[in-house]
């Protein structure tokens, strides 16, 4: 039987084999940690790219929950929240997704090698490994991935019967309850493993709207159940054939942002001078009354009981003092809701052929969400994801897709040439409802009336690839090896706008189409002067397709001409490397650093003007960007009982050709949005003093901490006041293993245990409403776990 290796991180706790067999690696000892950032097994250590990764003991120890607990483990990684927990994105080096644009992911998350799609938090259960790749994904990872992936691989069906029970408490009621049965049907050819996991939390945000008599007082609330199917054949000892389905129900609601800055009346632009959007701040105060006459504000407010008398600057005053953890929300925004429910299907096929491999990966996906939100969190009905005059509530997305990924692999030349060929296809379709109500300002006005944007987007991908390493020990250049790849993509974006939409048949057509076809690449050098050291450097180009925003005009040309197509955005990157492992001061130890620089071609960046009175979305093309900095991952275990380490990152991110044209208006980008320059954590794990039969005790502590971030990328210009501070979180987890020599294990577990108030992202309407909003962090959350394997 073959083993499958546990991946863990380098700077990581000890990790198990995925059987939870064998002895436990020690942290800093990185030499047998296996990665498949090059799509095949390697030793961390031995891999020339800048690359994270964590194994099952890992996961859990450094709390890995969710995808925002992987910014502090990551260096260099960012996860932006833009409306509420429910919406998140991953930012690499940079590199990022604006909401609303419609661009492809800039990092792309892979289940088991197969692209994840939905908007759904994914499953931290049952893991083997999670793995951060870094920079341009040139050749192997390549679609779309001009600033890295995050690959998610669930733990593989084992030739033992085994099984594992958790579960955990906390406060805000926090449950959540793990099983996993592992299942040899036949002897080393038929195994089954099936897992599940169920999660509930009250939510962490108050909603004190009208002293608290509102729809939903608490939000934030987390209600998740999944289960898991994982299925290993393997006919023939050349055969192995693994296929894992899962389905994922969420309920619960999403946390709201909270009104962050508000555009004065007579405010300007200063790189233009121009006039900006001032209309929440005008509309919702006593300014009413000089536009609308005496007593327009007060008739306002008698209508709306609850609505703050002060307006919108005092809203933002009096948000400061609630924080993030309270919000003041109208009834309308106060029926907010998630629901949403993912399906998804790999299969992974490997031949082996006397030294060559034959990989076939097969994936299905089919993610739902319906859900309502503020995108403002403020007392007065200034926009919601509504159309309350006919009862249509919250944003719906639905995506369908399936790829299929086929592969050969091997060794030729004295097996001094490593290769490996490979064909893509990838085919979705998603189909989007956004209703919208703007500025409710009855009876001043009548009753605004609603509207939608609904659009169905097909995307159709194809690739070929090739990448080759070539040891040149046998040209005399001893360590010393090659790395060239090269991949071309071709992409087929259509989008229809649909009957239930406010868009069909306003336009000359209800559908648009738009072609790209561009390559991708890799070269690179790497040299291994003993067993311990790596040296490399790499250049990689990358792409990621332009496409069409399905809620700006319906036009064949781009922002500035007032339509709905984008250009593809184009990345190359030069990374330098070294990674170190061995004895420091008579101790395991490690030291792993990276330094980049990438250059950014037609950035795909979202702006919200006003077209006929509505805020819309048009997604524009920044004309240059540049990103450079290093990353540092280190660590060192100086005595038996500890371990310390940790990791930073610089990210020096600037537009360096920084306006656009975006409906005949020039746009500053003059702040680098959801990329805070400095970022890391530092971390030491004592194993406290306890006899050998009662098990073993060990404490963890970290801290992470970042500088200042901005959520808009026009922050010195048309959206000002959209800095979010930096801050610093302490996290702790006690765990007691094997307690008193049986299967039993015990952990207390906090995060944030200063409570710390801080904000992960936000939305910019600056443009077109005159006001931000900015997205909560969590606060401090703390429980206990106890876990029994058998």
């Amino acid at each position: 039987m073959s083993v499958i290796p546990t991946i863990a991180c380098a700077g990581s706790d000890r990790s198990a084999p995925a059987d939870d067999t064998g002895p436990p690696v020690a942290q800093s000892d990185t030499r047998d940690i296996v990665v498949t950032a090059r799509r095949k097994e390697e030793s961390l250590q031995s891999v020339p790219v800048a690359v994270v990764a964590f194994g099952q003991e890992t996961i859990a120890n450094r709390q890995i929950k969710s995808e925002g607990d992987l910014q502090r483990v990551v260096p260099g990684l960012t996860i932006r929240e833009t409306e509420g927990s429910n919406q998140v994105a991953y930012s690499i080096r940079g590199q990022t997704i604006d909401a609303f644009t419609g661009s492809a992911l800039a990092v792309v998350p892979y289940v088991n090698e197969v692209q994840a799609n939905g908007n759904a938090a994914s499953n931290f259960y049952d893991l083997e490994s999670i793995q951060a790749l870094k920079g341009p994904q040139g050749t192997l990872f390549g679609r779309n991935s001009t600033g890295g992936a995050v690959l998610f691989a669930t733990a593989k069906p084992v030739n033992k019967n085994t099984g594992s029970m958790d579960l955990s408490y906390g406060n805000y009621n926090y449950v959540d309850a793990k099983a996993m049965a592992n299942l040899v049907l036949i002897n080393d050819k038929l195994l089954l493993r099936v897992a599940g996991n169920y999660s509930y939390r009250d939510g962490y945000q108050k909603n004190v709207f009208n002293s608290g008599n509102n729809l939903n007082p608490r939000l934030g609330i987390l209600n998740r159940g999944s289960g898991r199917v994982s299925l290993l054949a393997r006919p023939t000892d050349s055969i192995t054939n693994t296929t894992v389905f899962e389905y994922t129900q969420t309920g619960g609601n999403s946390t709201s942002v909270v009104p962050w800055s508000v555009n004065a009346p007579g405010s300007v632009d200063p790189y233009t001078g121009q006039a900006l959007s001032s209309s929440s701040a005008f509309l919702y105060s006593p300014l009413l009354d000089s536009a609308y006459g005496n007593g327009a504000w007060a008739s306002y407010l008698a209508a709306h009981p609850g609505a703050n008398p002060g307006g919108y600057a005092a809203v933002v005053a009096r948000q400061k003092q609630l924080g993030p953890w309270q919000v003041d929300l109208t009834d309308e925004h106060g029926k907010t809701f998630f629901r949403g429910h993912n399906h998804y299907l790999t299969n992974t096929t490997n031949i082996e052929l006397g030294g060559t491999t034959l990989k076939n990966i097969f994936g299905w996906t089919q993610s739902y969400s319906h859900y309502n939100i503020s995108e403002q969190g403020a007392p007065y009905l200034v926009q919601c994801t509504c159309n309350p005059t006919n009862q249509d509530y919250g944003n719906v997305e639905k995506t369908t897709a399936f790829s299929d990924e086929l592969q050969i692999q091997g060794k030729t030349l004295s097996n001094n040439l490593s290769y490996i060929f490979g064909a893509f296809y990838y085919n979705a379709r998603t189909s989007t409802h956004w209703p919208q109500t703007y500025f409710d300002l009855t009876p001043v006005f009548p009753a605004p009336t609603g509207f939608a944007a609904s659009f169905r987007s097909r995307d159709e991908s194809k690739a070929l690839y090739s990448q080759m390493t070539y040891d040149l020990t046998s040209l005399g250049l001893r360590n010393l090896s090659l790395t060239g790849g090269i991949r071309y993509t071709w992409e087929t974006i259509r989008l229809d706008q649909l009957p239930d939409g406010n868009e069909y048949n306003v336009y000359p057509t209800n559908s648009l189409t738009s072609k790209f076809n561009k390559p991708s690449w890799t070269i690179g050098l790497d040299y291994k002067p003993n067993t311990s050291l790596l040296l490399y450097v790499v250049q990689r180009g990358s792409w990621r397709s332009g496409g069409i925003n399905g809620v700006a005009p319906l036009l064949p040309t781009n922002a500035a001409g007032g339509g709905a197509y984008f250009a593809p955005e184009t990345a190359k990157d030069v990374e330098i490397g070294a990674k170190w492992h061995g004895k420091m001061l008579g101790s395991q130890a490690h030291f792993n650093i990276a330094g980049f620089k990438e250059w950014i071609s037609n950035v795909q960046r979202a702006e919200f003007p006003t077209v006929n009175g509505h805020s819309i979305a048009v997604t524009i093309n920044v004309p240059k960007a540049q990103v450079q900095g290093f990353e540092i991952d280190s660590g060192l275990q100086p005595a038996s009982w500890l371990e310390i380490g940790g990791n930073l990152a610089l990210t020096d991110a600037k537009y360096t050709k920084n306006t656009a044209d975006v409906f005949g208006n020039i746009y500053a980008f003059d702040t680098y949005a959801d990329t805070p320059k400095w970022a890391g954590t530092a971390f030491a794990i004592i194993t406290l003093p306890m006899a050998q039969t009662a098990g073993t005790l060990k404490l963890r502590g970290e801290v992470y901490a970042q500088t200042h971030q901005y959520f808009s990328n026009n922050g010195g210009s048309v959206a000002p006041d959209t800095r979010l501070p930096g801050y610093a979180l302490i996290n702790a987890r006690l765990d007691w293993t094997k307690i008193l020599g049986t299967q039993f294990s015990a952990a207390l577990f906090a995060t944030n245990l200063a409570n710390k108030a801080y904000y992960v992202g936000g939305l910019s309407q600056s443009v077109s409403l005159g006001e931000n909003a900015a997205a909560p962090g969590r606060p401090r959350m703390y429980g206990v776990e106890v876990k029994v394997a058998f």
